[in-house]
């Protein structure tokens, strides 16, 4: 009788310990104010005007420059959002190359650019190539791929020549431009050698 009784007194020791302990801990958390968690909303926290950011290589060169009229930072993908952006490509082994568009919106610390709106990549020639140039609605810049695509209908002109498709690609290193999806081709024609004779030897002989 007595050992039952003892187990008796245990367990009610026992299941009162629990019922305080469940007590004191639902009690702590009503008592503290839990914050919310934070909404990441896409809004801006920092913005600047007339910028110019530049990124340099090993030895200290400028390889690539981008300017705008206005930069603004949105925390929750970390982008950067660009108006008139002006970006160039100044690698001194490759063309110049220049895009230009209404916006455009810069990705993982730069290393990814999407140019939107009237969007152009130009390379200027030299004494070896004719100026080329590829336009879009949207081209996306691998900065440091020296990559320019897009996957959208795209125009690509170099001297007289004319290219339409859907989807190009552009290598800046290899100077190649692929299209993926051709639609319209013109190529001009090597200029025929004119015949320069005077007019007054050219008459009836």
């Amino acid at each position: 009788m007595k050992e039952r009784f003892a187990i008796i007194v245990s367990l009610v020791i026992l299941i009162s310990l629990v019922a305080g302990t469940w007590w004191a801990a639902d009690y702590s958390q009503r008592a503290v104010e839990i914050d919310p968690p934070v909404r990441l909303t896409h809004e801006r926290d920092q913005w600047a005007t007339k910028i110019v950011l530049v990124r340099t290589s090993e030895q200290g060169f400028v390889i690539h420059r981008l300017e705008g009229d206005l930069m603004e930072h949105f925390p929750d993908d970390k982008s950067y959002d660009v108006i008139r952006p002006r970006a160039f490509a100044l690698k001194t082994d490759n063309p110049l190359t220049i895009a230009t568009s209404k916006t455009a919106t810069v990705y993982d610390e730069g290393d990814r650019i999407i140019m939107k709106g009237d969007a152009v990549v130009v390379r200027l020639g030299d004494a070896e190539r004719q100026p080329l140039n590829f336009r879009s609605d949207q081209v996306t810049l691998l900065i440091k791929e020296d990559l320019a695509y897009t996957d959208l209908p795209a125009v690509a002109t170099s001297g007289r020549s004319r290219m339409s498709g859907t989807g190009m690609r552009y290598n800046n290193a290899t100077q190649q431009l692929d299209v993926f999806k051709s639609t319209d081709v013109e190529i001009a024609p090597k200029d025929k050698i004119e015949n320069t004779e005077p007019a007054a030897t050219r008459k009836k002989r």
